[in-house]
């Protein structure tokens, strides 16, 4: 992949993170989201570093003067653009600043050394009306996920299962609230050599009382060639 792939791609990812994609880019980006491991996992990290700096910050109603005193500057009177155009330069420069905001926060942010690799994934409803990107971090045999699209009912929270082979669904933690969550792998899980599989189910106030997903499971996802970290 040349450097110029690489920056694309990087974009793209951060594109669709926002959520700015529409019609045929945003369906493509979905399917390369769900084929394209390395992809789905730069997609998986604009989400994590977006949401993390989103709840450090205090709702702002931008000045509307600020916005058309930038597109006056871009586009003069007497130099007209197409809409499209005039659209896409917006959310570029959208999409500029909050990737300029990530590389600030992520090189202020000390990692521990990693001790494994990451691995991520999407969890999807057959109806399509909740979505989930997963990242395993078995650096730290901790799981982030970072909800796209739907939610649990109301009176009612998101509680998030694995397993191994063959093994029945072990509970990882309850999702009480909010758009991420990360959680650490039971040391069961973390000991999963193989195909790891995830989902979330939504239960009731305090997680499911049976020690199984009681509530509806909103989708799985296998994860093959995990390996257990060292």
């Amino acid at each position: 992949m040349s450097t110029t792939e690489f920056k694309d791609d990087d974009a793209l990812a951060a594109e669709f993170a926002l959520g700015l994609l529409e019609g045929d880019a945003a369906a493509e980006a979905a399917r390369r989201v769900r084929e394209d491991r390395d992809f789905a996992a730069k997609v998986t990290a604009w989400e994590m570093q977006f949401a993390e700096m989103a709840e450090d910050l205090d709702p702002v109603t931008p000045d509307p003067r600020s916005k058309l005193a930038l597109m006056a500057r871009m586009f003069p009177a007497d130099a007209p653009k197409p809409l499209w155009q005039r659209v896409w330069v917006w959310q570029a420069a959208s999409v500029m600043s909050l990737i300029l905001l990530a590389v600030v926060f992520v090189a202020s942010t000390t990692a521990p050394p990693a001790t494994g690799p990451l691995y991520s994934a999407e969890i999807v409803s057959d109806a399509g009306d909740f979505r989930v990107v997963a990242l395993v971090d078995k650096r730290r045999d901790e799981i982030v996920l970072t909800r796209t699209a739907g939610a649990a009912p109301e009176g009612r929270i998101l509680q998030v299962w694995a397993h191994g082979p063959g093994e029945p669904a072990e509970s990882v933690g309850l999702w009480p609230e909010g758009e991420t969550v990360r959680l650490s792998l039971p040391p069961r899980i973390a000991a999963v050599d193989g195909v790891l599989t995830i989902g979330v189910s939504e239960e009731p106030p305090g997680g499911s009382t049976t020690g199984s997903p009681s509530g509806r499971v909103f989708g799985t996802v296998d994860i093959p060639g995990v390996t257990p970290a060292f």
